[in-house]
């Protein structure tokens, strides 16, 4: 198996603006834009991540699942959350289209991927730009003894058929608490126990693009460092074939 300098095409003594330069280079070379290969514009990601510890933007792993390595980061300011032992279920509302995936930190479930949402009409209170645009309404349970932050803007991604990688918005950012039921779409720190009711909009989707893939990248704080590292990324991959795209593509609450 190729080492992240060999990916890309580095001795392991090269030093960082070597790395940069290969990376950028490369990226010209294999970005899906270009007609590059999805799987190699994300290992030339992965290897220049791994070599500086930093995130590239739009990085995305492909598997299947949860997947857990090093990493780095920040914490964000504390929102309100919920005992998922304690959610008030009783309208038996009909769940078996969503997608839940377990790792070692986090369950966390796509209740839906809603398309041309009119965010004036989603969000209490005037939006700066009437528009429309892809919703993931995603339900995260902390499972694991470590406080953590979702991150729902920054750290979620949608994949298109087009090869391109759709990042969250913050055009509703200034009504990111004004959302219907518990579904907020600020930052929030989640601790042990704990879950939330994140909702992401998504970068503008041209109208003919299907999203393949929806990640959610958890990041894990180094409880041992006093540079506010992180130890650990999780992501949280949900695979959208046509017809769970059709299940997902619905509000989980009542818009009444």
């Amino acid at each position: 198996m190729e080492s992240h300098y060999e990916v890309l095409g580095l001795s392991v003594d090269a030093d960082e603006q070597a790395v940069r330069r290969a990376y950028r280079s490369l990226l010209k070379e294999h970005h899906p834009d270009q007609g590059g290969s999805r799987e190699q514009f994300i290992r030339i990601t992965e290897a220049y991540e791994a070599i500086l510890g930093e995130r590239v933007p739009g990085e995305r792993e492909t598997d299947g699942g949860a997947i857990t390595r090093g990493h780095r980061g920040s914490h964000r300011r504390q929102q309100p959350t919920y005992d998922p032992d304690e959610r008030d279920d009783s309208d038996d509302r009909d769940r078996t289209h969503e997608l839940t995936v377990s790792g070692e930190y986090l369950t966390v479930t796509l209740a839906g991927l809603v398309h041309d949402v009119d965010l004036a009409a989603l969000v209490d209170g005037p939006v700066t730009a009437a528009t429309e645009r892809t919703v993931a309404f995603v339900r995260l349970h902390n499972t694991s003894a470590r406080s953590l932050s979702w991150q729902g803007k920054t750290n979620t991604s949608f994949i298109g058929d087009d090869g391109f990688l759709y990042e969250g918005s913050s055009i509703v950012a200034a009504h990111a608490t004004d959302l219907p039921e518990r579904w907020v779409g600020t930052d929030v720190e989640l601790e042990p126990g704990r879950a939330v009711d994140g909702v992401v909009v998504a970068q503008e989707i041209p109208d003919d693009v299907d999203v393949e893939q929806v990640i959610y990248t958890q990041h894990v704080p180094d409880e041992g460092s006093d540079e506010g590292g992180f130890a650990d990324t999780e992501r949280y991959i949900f695979e959208l074939k046509p017809l769970v795209r059709e299940r997902l593509n619905r509000f989980p609450f009542d818009r009444n």
